[in-house]
């Protein structure tokens, strides 16, 4: 999934096309210099996918636990 990733030492952000701000403007087809946190990948960075597997197994896991408590 190419786009600009950014982790902010806790969490990490995914924009696929572009990213607007105050003092710049990233873009797919114009301007990928990285700036403020914000890189572009051709494939996503093996540190996000492994952020977003271990997130989204805690949500799984907290989801399983609030089903037992709640029967």
């Amino acid at each position: 999934m190419e786009g600009f990733y950014k982790f902010d030492g806790e969490n990490w952000y995914y924009a696929p096309n572009f990213v607007y701000a105050k003092d710049y403007i990233l873009e797919k087809d114009g301007n990928r210099e990285e700036t403020d946190g914000w890189k572009w990948y051709d494939t996503p960075p093996q540190e996000y996918l492994i952020w977003k597997f271990n997130n989204e197994n805690a949500v799984l896991n907290d989801k399983t636990v609030t089903n037992e408590e709640t029967n």
